[in-house]
Order: C-alpha cells, then structure tokens, then sequence
C-alpha cells in the first residue's frame, strides 16, 4: 500500500535499503512519486535487471513508462507500454487490460483521442470480461474524459501560440523531439527541452549563433524559425558544407571549459548508454552498416572494455551533423551540449560527411582543413561512432 502523506513516503524512501526485485521496483515507484525521477529510473532499472519472469519484466515496462510520462518524455513511455501490451498478449494475458490501460491513458494525454478511445475501448471490454467493477469503473471514467485529457500547455506558451496550436513533425530529420508550428517556431517539450534551453542561454552568451527563444515556460521551449537552410540541405560537391560544418565545431571547441557548467564525458554517456540497453531503448534498425545485426548489449560491453583515456576536452556539440548547423553557423539540437573528448563531434561530423550523401572525402577535407591542424586519431573516432549508435 503506497502512503498517501508525502512525509511518510519520503521516510520510506530514505530508509529503504533495497536488496530485491520486489525492494527495488517499490523504492523506484516510491522515488517517481516524489519527483525524483531519476532515482526511480535507477531502481526500476535494477528491478528489471533482478526481473526472473515475463509477468515481472512486463511490471516495470510499466512502471518505467509511467516515469517516463511523468517528466515528459511520451515517446519513450508509449513505446515501454506499447511492450508491455505485446508481451501481455503473448504470455501474460492477465496482466492485458493493465497494460492496455496504461497505453490508452498515455495516448489520450497525448492528444491522440481516436487512437486513446480504441485502446481504452480493448481495455473496458477485457475488465467487463474480468469482473472487477472497481476496474470497470476505472476505464468508463478514462473513456468519458478522453477530450479533457491532452496535457495542456502553460500559459506564456499559450498567449504566443494559442491553446491548441496546429503542429506537424513532418519535417528534416524528423528527431529530437522537436515540432513545426505554424511555420514560424518549433516546439520541444519535456527535460530536453529544459536541457536545451539552458545550452542555448549559455551559448548565446558566449558569442555562438542560435536560434532565438520565443518563450520557455514549464517544460515547454518554443524556438523562432531562424529561416536557414540546414547544411544537410545544401546541394553542392560537399565542400562548403564540410567547410561550414567546420568552422562551426572550432568555435564551439574554442568556448573556455572552464566556464561550461554541462556535462558530455564518458561517465554519463556510458551510463545513458547502459540505460538505453537495459530499458531495450536502442533502434537497431538504425545502426550504421557496420553494425547491423550486432546486438546492443555486445556494443556496450565493447565500449566498456575498450573506454579510452579523455584527456583532450572541449566544448562538444554531441551530435553535431549537418543537419543540426544551418547556413551562417547557427547551431541547433544543443541539447546534448557538455564537455567532453573533441572526438565526442569529430567522429560524428566525418561520418555523416563521408557516407550518405555528405560529399565524401572533399567534405571531410574541407571540414578538417576550416577546423584546423589536428593528428586524427582513428581508433577514437571509432569508439565515439560506435557510442552514438545507442543513443
């Protein structure tokens, strides 16, 4: 039984010592209902680790994608449901309308009704064959309040675009998080958005080029539309996009470190990294060619046994491609931003220069050469593309 005193769930946390998998997915769900949410994603991590049945694993798929929804993060908690569903179908079908409740709950506050009243629709009719009226109960009352349910937007949000703005993520990469508005702005919700938002403050006192923010509020960020093409949109021979991507990575390598107060090195990308691995949160199908049909856990593994030494740090970007730099070195998707390795963006900005369309090795030599003298160091770069196919 959860306490319902904040105190005393807050006591219980603090004096919790769990050894179990029991211990761990009630101290994980006790830290999310406080707020903490990374110390809950920490337990309900191990739980999974300590998870011996399919019914257990499928517990905290749950459990984690309600984590995940609470601080903003509705992709990752639908996908974790979305699991959790298919794993119930297969060899847990008592647990079928608990995890289809949670999938139909988490679509409704995402504003998506028709999709929410199908799922929540599977789930009355599984509850009605149960029996359980308190259940039943439950899911009519999800179903009545389907239209009240998509979260709202905070005010000063609200005052610059309206209470329900028309958004589309049909755009360039597709990625991050991120959505078109009106053709004017871009919108990010959740903590990237709050990550973001202090990078692009910081870097915008530095002297870098970034977008301009129209508001942050909440867990909101709304972006003004910089109107640049990205460099992953230019067609040239890949010279002046290598040159242009360039120039970019120097002036970020060259902010003092001293002054950054944002984390990129190994430690918390490894451990990002494990997370992803554990949770079954890795696109496979997203692997570079090299990599395809390799299993994330064994990439994991490799990249602990193989961690070099840091010792060259800068500024990094973190994903810095083509696609996140527009034209005139406004830089974009900064929320990864931290000190790290340079290799942390040298890695990246050569691989997606030299494959795919990026104008191979003129644009890799365009890139070094507007970068600056620099001994490549290919076993390092190696290891950070390697990194970056789990994130």
């Amino acid at each position: 039984m959860i306490p319902v005193d904040p105190e005393v769930l807050a006591a219980r946390f603090a004096a919790a010592r769990p050894e179990d998998f029991v211990g761990h997915r009630q101290t994980g769900i006790d830290a999310m209902l406080l707020g903490r949410y990374e110390d809950a994603l920490d337990h309900l991590d191990r739980a999974l680790e300590l998870a011996d049945t399919d019914g257990r694993r499928l517990t905290v798929w749950i459990n984690l994608g309600d984590v995940y929804q609470y601080r903003g993060e509705f992709a990752t908690a639908t996908l974790l449901y979305r699991r959790a569903v298919d794993a119930a179908r297969a060899v847990a079908p008592d647990a079928l309308s608990f995890a289809v409740q949670h999938l139909g709950k988490a679509l409704a506050e995402q504003g998506d009704p028709d999709a929410a009243r199908e799922t929540l629709g599977e789930a009355l009719r599984l509850r009605v064959a149960e029996g359980d009226p308190e259940l039943i109960e439950s899911t009519r009352t999800a179903l009545e309040t389907i239209e009240q349910s998509p979260i709202p937007l905070p005010p000063a949000v609200t005052a610059l675009l309206g209470a329900a703005p028309v958004c589309s993520d049909r755009h360039e990469g597709m990625s991050g998080g991120v959505v078109s508005v009106g053709g004017a702005y871009w919108m990010k919700r959740g903590p990237g958005a709050a990550a973001e938002y202090d990078r692009l403050r910081w870097l915008a006192e530095h002297g870098v080029r970034v977008p301009e923010i129209a508001v942050f509020e909440g867990d909101v960020l709304v972006l003004v539309d910089a109107g640049a093409r990205s460099l992953a949109t230019v067609a040239d021979d890949g010279v002046s996009v290598g040159a242009a991507l360039g120039a970019a990575a120097r002036r970020l390598h060259d902010l003092p470190i001293a002054r950054c107060p944002f984390d990129g090195g190994l430690d918390a990308s490894l451990a990002r990294a494990r997370r992803r691995v554990l949770e079954g949160l890795v696109d496979t199908a997203d692997f570079d060619e090299e990599n395809a049909g390799r299993a994330p856990e064994e990439m994991l593994r490799r990249l602990l046994d193989t961690r070099p030494e840091e010792s060259d740090f800068v500024v990094t970007h973190g994903d810095l491609t083509p696609a996140n730099v527009l034209e005139g070195g406004i830089v974009l998707d900064v929320g990864g931003l931290g000190v790290a390795d340079r290799y942390r963006d040298l890695a990246l900005a050569e691989r997606d220069l030299r494959g795919g369309g990026g104008g191979g090795e003129r644009a890799v030599a365009a890139f070094f050469e507007a970068y600056g003298p620099i001994d490549p160091d290919h076993e390092r770069s190696a290891y950070y593309r390697l990194l970056d196919e789990l994130f």
